[in-house]
C-alpha cells in the first residue's frame, strides 16, 4: 500500500513540475501591468520549481526576467545586455523599479505638458546701461535641473 501512495504522489508531482516549468517558460510580461509585480511573479515560479526539487541557477532567472520583458521595454533590455556584468535578481528588480518609477514620472509630466507652466525669473539691475540685458528673463533653476536630469539619465540609457 506504501509504494501504491508514492507512486501516485510522485506522478502528482511531476505533474506539477512539468505544469509550473511551462508557466515559467510561457510566461511573458505585458504592458498594462507593473514590471516589478510581474518579475515578482516569475520569482514565485522559480521558488515553486525549487520546491519541486528544480532549481534555478539566479543569473539565469535573472536572464529570464530580462527576455520577458515587454515590447515597450526594449531598450532598457539592450542596455542591460551590453553591460556585460553579471546581474543578480534581487539588483535586476531594484533597477526595474528605478526605471518604471521614472517611467511613470515621465509620463504623468508629458500628459500635463500642455497645462504646465515655468517660473521665469527676472534679474533688474537699475544702475544697468543696456536696458534690453537688464530684463532679460532667467530660466528657473528648478526647471534646468530637471532637463540636465533627464539628459543624464537618457546618457545612462545610451551607455
Amino acid at each position: 500500500m506504501w509504494d501504491a501512495l508514492v507512486a501516485k504522489y510522485e506522478a502528482t508531482d511531476a505533474g506539477s513540475e512539468l505544469y509550473t516549468m511551462e508557466s515559467f517558460h510561457d510566461f511573458m510580461m505585458v504592458n498594462n501591468r507593473s514590471v516589478v509585480e510581474q518579475a515578482h511573479e516569475v520569482q514565485v515560479l522559480v521558488k515553486e520549481l525549487e520546491l519541486l526539487e528544480c532549481p534555478l541557477p539566479d543569473k539565469f532567472v535573472a536572464g529570464c526576467i530580462i527576455a520577458k520583458l515587454p515590447s515597450s521595454w526594449r531598450n532598457f533590455a539592450t542596455a542591460l545586455k551590453h553591460k556585460r556584468q553579471e546581474i543578480s535578481v534581487e539588483n535586476l528588480i531594484a533597477s526595474l523599479d528605478v526605471e518604471e518609477k521614472a517611467r511613470a514620472k515621465d509620463a504623468s509630466e508629458k500628459g500635463s505638458e500642455g497645462n504646465s507652466s515655468a517660473n521665469m525669473v527676472q534679474k533688474n539691475h537699475p544702475h544697468s546701461k543696456n536696458k534690453k540685458a537688464a530684463h532679460k528673463p532667467v530660466k528657473d533653476y528648478y526647471l534646468q535641473e530637471e532637463e540636465d536630469y533627464k539628459r543624464q539619465r537618457s546618457s545612462l540609457h545610451m551607455q
